[in-house]
């Protein structure tokens, strides 16, 4: 567990986590950040007070961050779905492909032990029928592979978001963490002034 000392408006505080130190000062440098915005909006506001609203607005981020997660997963999980039916529709063509390829294979060789006299127009028009069919499915074979590929490259952009997502999520959730510290050392010093005061 990394323990690093942070300055957050000017306090110091001791963090303890499993994340390496530079994550939690980026941690504390953000929540000094929006801590210091939230008072600079809003001068009348307390320290407690500020620290509260900056949670908040935290914990508003993080919900946000996590629903934003959510509905990257579905996309993710439909384009996988989408790609799983793509490749069996692929597999499908490439043995309609394979028996289309051997059955003109077979016809040509028939066409050529044939002799001149054999040759009719009905099996001329059906090498025809079949060498059209073959072009057919070889287009809608690359047409499948070509959106196969987008679909791959959309699936790794999301699965991009979605790790980052992740991270801003994790983020958010020190934050927070770190404001309900933050609170509770507050509450801690106005007791301790209070009580001072008495």
């Amino acid at each position: 567990m990394n323990v690093v000392t942070v300055v957050i408006n000017g306090v110091e505080y001791n963090l303890r986590g499993e994340e390496n130190e530079e994550y939690l000062h980026k941690v504390a440098r953000y929540v000094d950040k929006k801590l210091k915005e939230t008072l600079e909006a809003n001068p009348k506001l307390s320290l407690s007070a500020a620290s509260i609203l900056t949670a908040l607005n935290a914990a508003d981020d993080m919900y946000k961050c996590d629903e934003a997660y959510e509905e990257l997963q579905e996309k993710v999980d439909k384009l996988l779905e989408k790609e799983k039916s793509l490749k069996e529709e692929l597999n499908s063509i490439k043995k309609q492909l394979k028996y289309l390829e051997e059955y003109n294979a077979e016809l040509q060789l028939k066409l050529k032990n044939m002799t001149s006299e054999q040759f009719s127009k009905e099996k001329e028009e059906e090498v025809k029928n079949l060498v059209s069919q073959l072009q057919i499915m070889e287009e809608t074979a690359k047409e499948y592979l070509n959106e196969r590929n987008i679909l791959k490259n959309e699936n790794k952009e999301l699965r991009f978001q979605l790790q980052s997502y992740k991270y801003k999520t994790i983020d958010l959730q020190q934050r927070l963490i770190e404001k309900g510290i933050d609170l509770v050392k507050e509450k801690r010093m106005k007791n301790s002034l209070i009580k001072l005061e008495k």
